[in-house]
């Protein structure tokens, strides 16, 4: 169920109005230090109706979850060891390909580690 912005801001501030009038001065939530945890309200049913409420907020998929994928930059090592080799510094080499100047040398490290790199890893 997709919500609305002006229906997640409500729904924000109805599970904000419950926290301040059921849970602040709960049974449940004696035993922490004057901050209100969810994870104590277990057995109690007002938590259980906050976590009722929340799930109508986390239905949208996270726009930052799982690993990245990495572009296609067109540098290999035989392409940076070539550039290497004229004198070619490694951040120079980025610039070159529109990268940061540090993507080169972290490559290299990374192509160490799979064994396709021989040789210095830090050419400035």
């Amino acid at each position: 169920m997709k919500l609305t912005k002006e229906e997640r801001k409500e729904l924000t501030y109805q599970i904000g109005d419950i926290i301040e009038q059921k849970c602040r001065r709960c049974y449940y939530n004696r035993t922490s230090n004057e901050c209100f945890s969810i994870n104590e309200c277990k057995a109690c049913p007002t938590g259980e109706e906050l976590r009722r409420l929340g799930m109508y907020l986390d239905t949208q998929p996270k726009k930052n979850g799982g690993r990245r994928m990495e572009k296609s930059s067109g540098l290999t090592p035989e392409v940076v060891r070539k550039l290497n080799i004229q004198g070619i510094p490694d951040q120079d080499i980025g610039i070159m390909y529109d990268l940061s100047p540090s993507y080169v040398g972290k490559k290299k490290k990374q192509w160490k580690r799979a064994g396709i790199w021989k040789g210095p890893t830090d050419m400035r």
